[in-house]
């Protein structure tokens, strides 16, 4: 299987190419050159293993919900590709792929998630990891720090579940009661293109697709309140 996956919801952005058992990925180090580095490095990572994008077998989108701009850049780039290519796009959440990431590099099998949304409210969703999947218990939401609370839910395993997300490094404070019922505290760890390519494949082979056009940002929150 053969997957181009792009996520710029956070502060660093990556793009990630699965070939086969392979995984090879760049990274965009700050916002602000997003837009201007995304397609280069698409280039350059499709060239490092001799990939045209008519080889794809789909394109993976990060769809957010983070940062607004960041996954307007993803889902235009890849609709843009995809159409081109005349591939299909599968869409997973960049929440998602922060869970997944902390069970890839530090083992998490239970992470409440928590990224700052700015004026004052935070992206939440708790994931389980199931099959080796980050899998949504309940849904994604957008709330007041305030109205995060600490999971109830027996954890999947004696490990207990982790507070995973910049969401509980900025509001440290009024995300205290919640944080002392975590076993552990990840604040620094932000969604990559890899960690979307374990839900990809899984979509994709599921036929879960979607036309280019219909590949599309997750906000959460409605884009007037972006304007104003």
């Amino acid at each position: 299987m053969r997957l181009l996956a792009i996520d710029t919801s956070s502060r660093i952005g990556s793009i990630a190419l699965l070939d086969g058992d392979d995984v090879a990925e760049r990274f965009i180090a700050t916002p602000r050159e997003q837009a201007d580095l995304v397609l280069p490095l698409i280039d350059d990572v499709l060239a490092s293993r001799d990939v045209r994008l008519e080889d794809l077998d789909a394109f993976v989108l990060g769809r957010g919900p983070g940062s607004f701009t960041g996954i307007r850049i993803a889902a235009s780039v890849l609709q843009g590709l995809a159409f081109a290519a005349e591939r299909p796009v599968v869409s997973v959440s960049s929440l998602e792929a922060l869970a997944q990431r902390a069970w890839r590099e530090l083992g998490i099998e239970d992470a409440l998630v928590c990224v700052d949304a700015r004026m004052q409210e935070v992206y939440l969703a708790r994931y389980v990891v199931r099959a080796g999947r980050a899998t949504l218990v309940g849904e994604e939401r957008l709330v007041s720090p305030s109205d995060v609370a600490a999971p109830h839910d027996p954890p999947p395993s004696a490990g207990g579940w982790s507070a995973v997300g910049d969401g509980f490094g900025t509001y440290r404070d009024a995300l205290a009661p919640v944080l002392a019922c975590a076993s552990s505290v990840v604040p620094d760890l932000v969604p990559s293109a890899r960690d979307l390519l374990v839900g990809g494949s899984a979509e994709l082979a599921a036929g879960r697709t979607l036309a280019p056009e219909a590949a599309l940002p997750v906000y959460l929150r409605d884009e007037n309140a972006w304007r104003k």
